[in-house]
């Protein structure tokens, strides 16, 4: 009888931060720290990553209506008075409605989207409200440097293609952070769901974190090796036959 595969999570990197803004965050290269991260990663094979690039708002629904990921990471720019941005038209940015992307997002939880992660501003009411029902997300309340973003991204996911779970993957990198010299009120912060642990959430199933069980081989010959078996030696006192 054939073992199906084991399930592979999707981690869906939202490219929406316009080019010609000044200040936008370099979207290219945090997918590559990504990418890279899960690549080297012990259960990297247990991972898919893709990307929806050069993302306006109503190309997010047209996706996930294709397939739930069960990461939903944005490579945005936030707004100070709410509303996450993406492209437009004319290749600016402008903010959508933090309700009606709650509304949205919570309709694929049941279809297996489990962590949403704002690589954003100003993303910790965002956060807030879309923890009430995705199981965890991750947010910042306040500016936040691109290589921060960067650092941080690269470090998470590094610890999530390990195994380790999102509360642990992100507990490691602002750690890191805050070891280097920076102000922890700067850096993301996790929220969960009501009955949802950041603890007890892996994206790397359970088949592919648990060690194979090994068969014992047994020795040939009644179990003693050859060099210990009795050999018969000859009675020089008995005639020969």
């Amino acid at each position: 009888m054939t073992t199906p595969p084991l399930p592979r999570s999707t981690i869906l990197v939202v490219q929406a931060a316009s080019a010609r803004v000044p200040g936008t965050p370099d979207a290219g290269a945090e997918y590559r720290e990504m990418q890279q991260s899960i690549t080297h990663g012990r259960h990297g094979h247990a991972l898919t990553l893709e990307s929806l690039q050069a993302a306006q708002a109503r190309d997010l629904p047209d996706r996930l209506i294709r397939g739930a990921p069960a990461v939903l990471h944005f490579s945005a720019r936030g707004t100070p008075g709410g509303g996450l941005r993406f492209l437009t038209g004319d290749g600016g940015e402008a903010p959508v409605s933090d309700q009606g992307l709650c509304e949205l997002l919570t309709e694929f939880v049941a279809e297996g989207l489990r962590l949403v992660v704002l690589s954003a501003c100003w993303t910790s009411e965002l956060a807030a409200l879309l923890a009430e029902t995705v199981p965890c997300v991750i947010g910042t309340g306040v500016p936040i440097t691109d290589t921060g973003c960067l650092d941080y991204s690269r470090t998470l996911y590094s610890a999530l293609a390990q195994g380790r779970s999102v509360g642990k993957a992100h507990s490691i990198p602002v750690g890191a952070t805050e070891m280097y010299g920076a102000d922890r009120r700067c850096l993301p912060e996790v929220s969960a769901a009501p009955g949802s642990y950041a603890d007890a959430l892996h994206l790397v199933a359970a088949g592919y974190r648990v060690p194979p069980t090994r068969t014992p081989i047994k020795p040939r010959g009644g179990g003693f090796p050859w060099r210990f078996r009795k050999t018969k030696i000859p009675n020089s006192r008995e005639p020969p036959s």
